[in-house]
């Protein structure tokens, strides 16, 4: 039984959600209602996805967290507390989106969550998806699950798609895991598919303790990569009673200037 989350006593939080490699908005659209009224989602599209798909995507981290960072201060009210949840990718251009928000202004998320990611300092250098090909890409992407065969199978669809695969799995692969002299001070929930191969080393995952000096839990779910959409009430349970408790406790909140 899904237990009930008070959030009139709370300030509600500006949630700022990004996708996978590949992805867009859409792996979000049923968030809105399941956290409703802890928080008001903004589900962001990576320059070339999505709606921004007339954008070239990005191939390198300054370009992507400046360019993150700059679209959700401008549209996320200054005055209200803000966190962030980014799924796989997602999850390591929102670390750093926080720094790069941070560094402007000052202010942290009073709450971050991760999904389908192992942890920054775990992370193994790869730099070959760029030129890789397209069987390369296609059986990565069988790997990962996630994606139909027939779209897998479909010559076209995967040439329209390569650049932007290349792209995020270029990023994904030279993500900078430099020691940090600063951890975050939010809480951290770890969001893990107990059949996903990507997350399959139990160290690599808990190694996100070493990114917060506050609470880090890691919580495990039937289902492979993509097991946030086949388990969202239970993900959205543990996301909406996380956003209420870092809310009630962070009622004074210093508007950013940027």
């Amino acid at each position: 039984m899904t237990a009930v989350v008070d959030c009139t006593r709370a300030t509600p939080v500006s949630l700022i959600c990004l996708p996978h490699a590949g992805g867009n908005a859409l792996l979000y659209r049923r968030w809105s209602p399941g956290l409703a009224p802890c928080a008001r989602v903004f589900a962001h599209e990576l320059p070339g996805h999505g709606a921004r798909r007339a954008l070239a995507p990005l191939t390198r981290w300054p370009e992507l967290t400046d360019a993150l960072a700059t679209h959700v201060l401008s549209e996320v009210d200054a005055n209200v507390p803000y966190a962030v949840m980014g799924h796989s990718m997602g999850a390591l251009a929102g670390i750093e989106m926080i720094r790069e928000i941070e560094r402007r202004t000052g202010r942290q998320p009073v709450w971050f969550g991760v999904s389908a990611c192992i942890a920054p300092s775990r992370r193994v250098h790869e730099a070959h998806w760029l030129t890789c090909s397209r069987e390369a890409m296609v059986a990565q992407l069988r790997k990962l699950g996630g994606t139909h065969e027939a779209l897998l199978d479909d010559r076209e669809f995967v040439d329209f798609m390569l650049p932007v695969l290349r792209a995020d799995f270029h990023l994904c692969g030279t993500y900078p895991a430099q020691a940090r002299a600063k951890r975050l001070s939010c809480p951290i929930d770890v969001f893990i598919g107990r059949d996903d191969s990507a997350t399959a080393n139990r160290d690599d995952v808990a190694a996100w303790a070493q990114e917060t000096r506050g609470r880090c839990t890691v919580h495990r779910f039937d289902g492979g990569h993509f097991f946030i959409d086949e388990q969202l009430s239970g993900v959205l349970s543990i996301v909406k009673a996380s956003l209420a408790d870092a809310s009630a406790t962070h009622a004074v909140c210093e508007p950013w200037t940027h």
